[in-house]
């Protein structure tokens, strides 16, 4: 599986780079709210832009997805030791001692 992905990854990469190759020298202009706010680039810079923000993008939420699923498990573990410790406790109870009670 960790083949298989990273052949995708590469084959993206791949595909991106062919892309921002393809369009060196354009130029580009880029305006920000209003038309008075403009200013003009190359666009590899802006598609590269666009690849790191979204790079980080995806690994900031997969944190955030894994932080979540650790957190969840820790609570789990917990809640499975208090049980396992209170059948433990139940099942070095006397036979004698659970009828009595009852």
């Amino acid at each position: 599986m960790k083949f298989v992905k990273f052949i995708v990854l590469l084959v993206i990469v791949l595909l991106l780079l062919i892309f921002v190759v393809q369009n060196v020298g354009q130029q580009v202009t880029l305006k920000f709210f209003s038309a008075s706010n403009t200013f003009a680039t190359e666009m590899i810079i802006v598609l590269l832009l666009a690849i790191v923000v979204g790079f980080l993008l995806g690994f900031l939420l997969a944190g955030i997805e894994i932080l979540s699923a650790k957190n969840k498990l820790r609570v789990l573990g917990a809640e499975y030791k208090k049980l396992k410790e209170e059948v433990d406790h139940l099942r070095n109870q006397n036979i004698e001692e659970t009828l009595s009670e009852d």
